[in-house]
């Protein structure tokens, strides 16, 4: 895998606070398999190899950076993953998603690697989360100061 797909999951998995609680999750039955998604038709900026638990962890990340559910980007509704079309392109947020993993990759690789340079810890970068906050739409302007 790329350094560049690395360097992406990474930075969606970084766990990010929204202050949110997330929406409860249906939870199997005991003793009833876990649910295995099924594997992935339908790549195009995410590289095609990549492991299963990866790509679940990376959209782990962006339900959480965007304070979404799956049925956000992908065909399907409810709790029942079973019944979704992760392949489809049906829904616009999808293809939108996408455009923002390669501007998210774009700024990362191109503006932010070794930047500064000679800098120890960890290198900046932008995850769904810097612009989202937890939101579907990120804030665009400054909130209204109260008085």
């Amino acid at each position: 895998m790329s350094r560049i797909a690395i360097v992406i999951a990474a930075l969606m998995l970084t766990p990010q606070s929204t202050g949110q609680t997330p929406p409860p999750q249906q939870m199997p039955a005991p003793g009833a398999p876990r649910w295995q998604p099924p594997d992935p038709t339908n790549l195009q900026v995410l590289p095609k190899d990549i492991p299963k638990p990866q790509l679940i962890q990376m959209m782990r990340g962006f339900t959480m950076g965007l304070g979404v559910r799956c049925e956000h980007c992908h065909v399907g509704e409810g709790n029942d993953l079973t019944k979704f079309d992760f392949a489809s392109d049906a829904r616009p947020q999808k293809v939108t998603a996408r455009r923002m993993i390669l501007m998210a990759r774009d700024i990362n690789t191109k503006y932010l690697a070794g930047f500064p340079e000679g800098r120890e810890e960890a290198t900046p970068a932008v995850t769904c989360y810097t612009c989202h906050r937890g939101e579907k739409k990120p804030l665009i302007a400054r909130p209204p100061v109260s008085p």
